[in-house]
């Protein structure tokens, strides 16, 4: 069975940080890959520059006609207006993936509009950075890196290996999940860590002032750095996140509020008792 024959042409649906990352980790995996991009003129030349994608175009038509693959790696929202737009174009058995943080209503939508010859896998690379754009798209984005599939109903055995094969391409490690289980889980992995980084940098702000005192800022270590690093990623990336996984971060929010309790209490009543705190933390961050 030789799967990388189906891939004649690819074509990525929004060449930024990670739809670029793509074209350019499949390119160097296999150079004879035809890639396609869709975006605006501007970021096609700048893609097409960088080698991320042979050829590019600003209509959609134009770009997935005879596709064989189309990933669509836009904000969420955006993939969720596209999936309609582009099934007139797609042509039959065709695979369609998409690169967004959460997977329920997108796969829902999918299910919904894509038609019954067209094979949808929901998928979501755990990689990213908190720069954006093409000119920060790196081949190696992948390497090592987890990347979750979200299989829907309509998607079949053929189609899945033909996703892992290009998952595989790019150097990332694949998890099969249920699109309810990984909106719950990555909001805990990665939703309520972004809500906590911008929580306290703005707290601290907030501190300084409060005080007039700039020197909170002039203080801090790199330790403040590493834990508030991802508060530099777009807006507009986080607001269809979490609008379309609002319920699940909430109920994080409450989690963490609730072990931070805990702790408080610990370090109010007994603080001897947070070394099992620190002891057991350690311990799991090792298993990362």
């Amino acid at each position: 069975m030789k799967e990388e024959s189906d891939f004649k042409k690819i074509t990525i649906i929004g060449v930024g940080l990670i739809g670029g990352s793509l074209g350019l980790a499949l390119k160097e995996k296999k150079p004879n890959f035809k890639i396609a991009g869709i975006d605006k003129q501007a970021i096609i030349e700048k893609a097409i520059t960088r080698g991320a994608i042979d050829e590019g175009t600003v209509n959609l038509e134009e770009g997935i006609k005879e596709a064989d693959v189309v990933i669509l790696a836009t904000p969420v929202k955006i993939i969720l207006d596209l999936l309609p737009q582009i099934n007139p174009f797609l042509k039959k058995e065709c695979l369609v993936t998409d690169t967004g943080s959460t997977k329920q209503k997108i796969v829902q939508k999918a299910n919904k509009v894509l038609s019954e010859d067209i094979f949808f896998i929901g998928g979501h690379p755990m990689a990213g950075s908190e720069k954006c754009g093409i000119e920060s798209a790196d081949p190696c984005l992948f390497h090592n890196k987890t990347y979750i599939l979200t299989p829907a109903p309509k998607s079949n055995l053929r189609a899945l290996e033909k996703m892992s094969l290009l998952i595989k391409m790019t150097g990332a490690k694949e998890l099969i999940l249920d699109p309810l289980e990984h909106d719950r889980i990555v909001s805990a992995v990665s939703h309520l860590p972004q809500i906590i980084a911008v929580s306290l940098i703005n707290a601290i702000g907030e501190l300084a002032l409060r005080g007039n005192n700039n020197n909170y800022f002039k203080a801090v270590g790199e330790g403040f750095k590493d834990m508030t690093r991802i508060t530099s990623s777009p807006y507009k990336m986080w607001e269809d996140i979490c609008e379309t996984n609002q319920e699940n971060i909430l109920e994080m929010i409450q989690e963490f509020r609730n072990y931070l309790g805990i702790l408080e209490d610990k370090l109010k009543n007994n603080p001897s008792r947070l070394k099992e705190e620190f002891q057991k933390a350690k311990i799991l961050r090792k298993k990362l």
